[in-house]
């Protein structure tokens, strides 16, 4: 990890953004203090969600499934 001024970032930009590419944190400070951190950039991970399919089994439902039902309401009630 790297502590860089912020004029010297400005000045070399294009070398301490080949740097970060590499791997390399560079922090970038104003008056000795950090204000950002300089990182390789990654792509988020998807997010995987389990099958239930198999869970969903566990549960039997009686009579009619709710969309036909919600169907049948609205169809009774235009008439």
């Amino acid at each position: 990890m790297k502590k860089v001024p912020i004029n010297q970032v400005r000045e070399q930009l294009a070398k301490y953004l080949t740097a970060a590419e590499h791997g390399e944190e560079i922090i970038i400070t104003k008056h000795n203090k950090p204000i950002a951190k300089l990182v390789n950039y990654e792509k988020p991970k998807k997010l995987q969600f389990p099958d239930m399919t198999e869970f969903r089994k566990q549960f039997k439902s009686k009579g009619k499934p709710l969309s036909e039902i919600v169907i049948e309401m609205r169809r009774n009630e235009r008439y």
